[in-house]
């Protein structure tokens, strides 16, 4: 499995996060949880939440300027939190599958409204 996870519906229009949607979304995150902007307008990456909680490593979750796409740079627990907030939080646009996969699509996880963090590497399957 490569290191950053992406939240991500194998047909685009299936999974849409709007810029507005991720922003009021960051509070699930809690007071450790800052917005921050894209790097610059040549960047896919358009807004990120940065999380910092004590005890636990930082990390980040990035929303992609084409709506269609997060990912995460967190540990395993991390990225299967961020998933079942995705799942959650994020109702699918059509009638297909969202995922959790690596960045090298080497494997995946179908993600449903409901789910927790512990449900998500229950469900990895590795893709052949």
């Amino acid at each position: 499995m490569g290191n950053r996870m992406i939240i991500i519906a194998p047909e685009p229009q299936d999974f849409i996060v709007t810029l507005d949607q991720f922003r009021e979304a960051r509070t699930f995150w809690g007071p450790h949880a800052t917005l921050v902007g894209g790097a610059s307008d040549d960047d896919p990456v358009d807004a990120n939440i940065q999380v910092d909680r004590p005890g636990e490593p930082f990390f980040q979750i990035f929303h992609f300027n084409n709506n269609a796409m997060l990912s995460t740079d967190g540990t395993e627990e991390q990225a299967a939190e961020v998933a079942a907030w995705a799942a959650n939080t994020f109702p699918k646009a059509g009638p297909g599958e969202l995922w959790m996969t690596d960045q090298g699509y080497t494997g995946h996880t179908v993600l449903t409204p409901g789910m927790t963090a512990a449900d998500i590497w229950k469900g990895w399957q590795e893709l052949s």
